[in-house]
């Protein structure tokens, strides 16, 4: 018999800054046509998730374990990216999986999705997309 994977869920406060994290992600990548909100289940199997209700242009987040990662400004923010970026790549997902896809169509929103990532990752390197805690 297996031991049993320890439990990591973020407490109160850390799901405020993860919520933090999320509009600030969500701001930094122009995603305003979305409406993010925080679920209550956790998310199964994973860190966080997100679930998408296209219709409604809702992003439902949810939270879950966080194993044997250390739960601290820094794993959240980077949590927070990951999700949001889920969001973002969302419709090139949606575009890429229906069939008789428009070559055109298909590299323009790929090239849009490149164009932003390029940004925050270059921003984030040189250090002129600053956030502060607190």
């Amino acid at each position: 018999m297996g031991a049993s994977k320890p439990i990591n869920k973020v407490n109160a406060e850390q799901a405020k800054e993860f919520d933090e994290q999320i509009l600030y992600w969500r701001d930094v990548l122009g995603l305003h046509r979305w409406r993010i909100e925080r679920g209550q289940r956790p998310a199964k199997d994973a860190m966080a998730s997100v679930e998408f209700n296209d219709d409604a242009k809702l992003v439902t987040y949810r939270l879950g374990d966080f194993g044997a990662t250390e739960i601290n400004h820094k794993s959240l923010s980077m949590t927070a990216l990951h999700e949001v970026l889920h969001v973002f790549l969302h419709e090139l997902v949606v575009v890429a999986q229906a069939k008789g896809v428009d070559p055109v169509e298909l590299e323009a929103v790929e090239h849009s999705a490149i164009n932003v990532l390029e940004s925050v990752l270059f921003k984030a390197l040189y250090g002129s997309c600053k956030q502060s805690k607190g």
